[in-house]
């Protein structure tokens, strides 16, 4: 069984996902004033470790 792809369904979804992963981290960072709380060689890490937990909880919230 095959299925067409939609190029709308997978730009929203890709849209989604970027906002999940990028957008909620840097938000929080910038809210924050992230600088403040986390070192500054730990800062190129900072971003993906919290968008992979945002991520995360997301699939758990949608999937629960």
């Amino acid at each position: 069984m095959t299925t067409k792809y939609k190029f709308s369904t997978g730009l929203w979804k890709s849209l989604k996902n970027t906002a999940i992963v990028i957008g909620v981290p840097g938000l929080i960072f910038l809210i924050d004033n992230w600088t403040q709380w986390i070192p500054s060689q730990f800062n190129v890490w900072a971003l993906p470790v919290f968008g992979f937990l945002s991520y995360l909880v997301k699939n758990y919230v949608e999937n629960k």
